[in-house]
């Protein structure tokens, strides 16, 4: 039987969350005394207006990071594609990390990688996984615990997804439950300790906001967390994709019954406290919009992939405090659709997001196509928004991520980071 460990916490408090990982590591067995420690923070984007909790609380991984002693520890993540590391490093207070603690700071997007086979794989035959992961002793993966838009949640086994180069988290975006799934086969994992101090509901993975759980999972097996992350976020791990998906394949555990709760939070506490969360529908077309504009997705559309992304930025729009009552007349299609309403006027917008959008449409003066199967999140950010005419993202991010760009790709270029 598999154990998850609870611990309550009302803050983020280093040194408590310190003594409660290394008390957790005791009841499950692990030995926290290692000679190469890589940690894994969760770290998709982060900006402060339009992304500022979505990222593992940087106080969170000082605690564990204090946990492992005189262990030479590094801190990792991977932001999503086209979003610089070092820029939400930056906004995420990471930077700062290793002042105050016995760590360096790893960007994954400028690091050395390994292809590793899969053979099993349903989705991927092949990966690059880095270097600095492969060969650490001890891996620990901290996500933070965030509702999501793309699949029902994200825990320990979507964080898997950044292990990989930016580029191939994109690939086949839309089977990102089997995807997920496949990671498991090859990416070594040791210790798993949740960021759910803070959760984020009311939104996707990036654009969430925060919601006091007071409670930090522990474990080693990335499913029995996710069980319990599911519960704390008031959801059915039977009724989630890619644990189903897991279980097809033999994963264990099956179910809740196989799973043993220790620490000082019980699973009926954890529920009760799930009572909090607030869950957005995740479907773009049931999303409050203006009667100017209009999201039509074909029923086969799978909520992975560019469906979720929409969710996410039209939730990240709203959270920011950005009216679409200045939108222009738009309609937003993903997938072949039978039906498309007619535009107005020469200034009437349709949107076709996702290579498979068709449909018949008049009386639209803009068409624009958001070509490719697996649309980034940050093209969406950027293109839909100024498509609708509501607000130039772009300019707002301004320079200053072009610039963080620039560096990184240098860095590459002059260092010896290329995959290999």
């Amino acid at each position: 039987m598999e154990k998850v460990y609870l611990l309550s916490l009302e803050k983020y408090n280093p040194q408590q969350i310190s003594t409660g990982l290394q008390k957790a590591a005791q009841f499950l067995g692990i030995s926290l005394e290692q000679k190469s420690t890589v940690l894994l923070a969760d770290c998709p984007w982060t900006h402060p207006k339009y992304a500022p909790h979505a990222h593992t609380h940087p106080q969170f991984i000082e605690g564990v990071v204090n946990a492992f002693n005189s262990t030479k520890v590094t801190v990792t993540a991977n932001s999503l594609p086209n979003f610089p590391t070092r820029y939400s490093f930056k906004n995420a207070g990471y930077n700062s990390i290793h002042l105050r603690s016995n760590a360096s700071i790893l960007p994954l997007d400028e690091t050395i990688t390994h292809k590793v086979t899969l053979e099993n794989g349903k989705v991927m035959k092949e990966a690059k996984l880095p270097a600095a992961w492969l060969n650490a002793s001890f891996r620990v993966l901290m996500p933070k615990l965030r509702q999501s838009t793309v699949v029902p949640f994200a825990g320990s086994l979507r964080q898997l997804q950044a292990l990989l180069p930016q580029n191939e988290q994109l690939k086949d975006s839309h089977l990102l439950p089997e995807k997920m799934v496949d990671l498991l086969g090859i990416a070594p994992v040791d210790l798993i300790a949740v960021d759910a101090i803070q959760a984020l509901h009311r939104g996707g993975e990036v654009s969430g906001q925060p919601v006091d759980l007071g409670v930090m999972i522990v474990g080693v097996n990335p499913i029995a967390v996710d069980m319990i992350c599911a519960v704390a976020l008031g959801l059915d791990p039977s009724n989630v994709d890619f644990l189903r998906e897991a279980a097809s394949r033999g994963y264990t555990p099956a179910s809740l019954k196989q799973i043993e709760i220790i620490g000082d939070v019980s699973l009926s506490e954890l529920r009760g406290r799930a009572a909090k969360v607030e869950l957005v529908d995740s479907n773009p077309v049931a999303f409050h919009v203006p009667d100017q504009v209009k999201v039509i997705r074909s029923e086969k559309a799978r909520q992975a992939g560019v469906s979720g992304m929409l969710a996410d930025v039209l939730c990240m729009l709203k959270n920011a405090g950005v009216s679409m009552k200045s939108a222009s007349y738009t309609s937003i299609v993903i997938g072949v659709v039978n039906e498309i309403r007619p535009g107005k006027d020469e200034y009437s917008t349709i949107i076709f997001m996702d290579d498979t959008s068709r449909g018949d449409f008049k009386g639209y003066g803009r068409i624009v196509r958001l070509s490719g199967r697996n649309i980034p999140l940050s093209q969406i950010i950027s293109d839909v928004p100024y498509a609708m005419k509501i607000i130039n993202l772009k300019a707002e991010f301004g320079v200053n991520m072009m610039l963080v760009e620039l560096f990184s790709r240098l860095r590459r270029m002059l260092f010896p980071w290329k995959s290999v």
